[in-house]
Formats: structure tokens, sequence, C-alpha cells
């Protein structure tokens, strides 16, 4: 039982990590990037980036948690 409430935090406190991490790149990266493509294309590509990082982020919780619920079905 105590096994499971600690894998359960360790997603929450990773992936929470992982969300605030890639904001602070949003943010201070892309969000400021100046293109010469014009303001509607330089709009699109921020848009892409930051759409990728979000699907990306949503693949690592995905995959965490799939490895921790494999495990514990293993260890039963």
């Amino acid at each position: 039982m105590i096994r499971r409430i600690v894998d359960f935090v360790f997603i929450l406190v990773f992936l929470w990590f992982c969300m605030l991490l890639g904001l602070w790149v949003i943010n201070t990266l892309i969000v400021p990037l100046s293109l010469p493509l014009g303001p509607l294309l330089e709009g699109v590509l921020k848009v892409v980036i930051s759409v990728s990082l979000v699907l990306l982020w949503l693949w690592i919780w995905r995959e965490t948690a799939k490895k921790i619920f494999w495990r514990a079905l293993r260890q039963r």
C-alpha cells in the first residue's frame, strides 16, 4: 500500500516539475523568439513548438505511469 502511494507521489512531483520546466522554457525561449518570417508565420511556429513540448510532456507522463503500473503488476 505504501509503495503505491510513493509511486503516485513520485509521478505527481516528477511531472509537475517537468510541466513547470516546460512552461519556463516556453515563457523564456519561445515567446520572445523573433524570426524574420512575418508575424503570422512566426506566431504559427511558436504555437507548433509549444504544442510539441506539451505533447512531449504528455508522452513522458504516459510512459512513466505505464512503467510504474506494469512494475506494480509484476510485483504481485
